[in-house]
């Protein structure tokens, strides 16, 4: 007569997985193998990836500082005049910074983006999830929005200058405005893309307008939200520059505009770098907010992004 099989080892059978001591479970070593190998190929790829990014940046540099030079120049197919070579361009940075013009002024102008962009991102963001929960009052403001929105930012700018003078507050004025639409579509497209059946469940559970916003329709736009965050981050620091290029005479656009004007060559790329470095940056701080926001979704729990 054939024994009863014990219901702990009966499920490790059906699990393919060895029954331990006591009839227990005993987790295979196989699954923790792929799992490391898995995270060892990812580590090693990104590393890789990496490594071909500095690899290829030294090349171009190397090629920029070797290729240029004057007219008449044997060997020289780059017109140092217009184009400089690495290393002015590294002088300027650092006369720049004995000079004190650096430091403060990407603070400054950073001051401006990150202020601006969290006027804008987070009015979107508002306006985006009223407009998105309430079809009707979308549809009333939806010309006016389009027409808003079609307007040419830099058309503004004077309008912004006689409203908040030549401080701080229209360079404000015309970051905010920019992110605020690019994160309001986000968030309206995003609420819009909720499925309808989800919040009628939660209605006929008698769940509450906050307890819906909150557990359906922010989770499933979040990478809608996520989205706009990411693509208004670079325009507010391209707005905020092109704010203190036309009316300012501090900040990094105020820098570069300066140099251009005295024909510097070696500060116009000095700023140019600076100004990359500053978007790379604000890119990073995004991009670790979105992997906090968007931490619950499985491409982000393994880490494949």
């Amino acid at each position: 007569m054939t024994a009863p099989v014990a219901p702990a080892v009966e499920e490790a059978r059906q699990r393919s997985i060895e029954p331990g001591p006591g009839g227990a479970p005993k987790q295979r070593r196989g699954t923790n193998k792929r799992s490391s190998k898995a995270a060892t190929w990812f580590t090693g790829r990104r590393l890789l990836i990496l490594g071909s990014q500095i690899g290829l940046l030294a090349l171009i540099l190397i090629i920029w500082e070797l290729g240029s030079g004057f007219d008449g120049e044997s060997g020289k197919f780059l017109d140092q005049y217009t184009v400089s070579k690495p290393s002015e361009i590294w002088e300027a940075l650092k006369n720049f910074e004995s000079r004190g013009l650096l430091w403060s002024n990407i603070l400054l102008t950073y001051r401006i983006t990150l202020i601006g962009f969290t006027i804008g991102a987070t009015s979107g963001f508002l306006a985006g999830l009223v407009l998105g929960l309430n079809r009707y009052l979308a549809d009333v403001l939806s010309p006016f929005l389009a027409a808003l929105y079609s307007t040419p930012r830099l058309a503004l700018v004077p309008v912004f200058l006689l409203w908040f003078g030549i401080g701080d507050g229209a360079k404000l004025a015309l970051v905010a405005s920019i992110v605020f639409f690019l994160v309001f579509y986000a968030t309206f497209a995003g609420v819009k893309e909720v499925d309808v059946q989800v919040i009628d469940r939660m209605k006929l559970m008698r769940a509450g307008k906050l307890s819906i916003c909150r557990k359906a329709i922010l989770p499933s736009a979040a990478s809608f939200i996520v989205e706009g965050l990411r693509v208004s981050g670079p325009f507010a620091l391209v707005s905020a520059v092109t704010a203190e290029m036309l009316s300012s005479n501090q900040g990094m656009g105020f820098v570069l505009i300066r140099s251009s004007s005295q024909f510097d060559t070696p500060g116009v790329f000095a700023c140019i770098a600076v100004l990359a470095i500053m978007g790379i940056a604000l890119m990073g701080a995004i991009r670790l907010l979105e992997s906090r926001l968007l931490r619950w979704k499985p491409e982000h729990i393994n880490g494949s992004r």
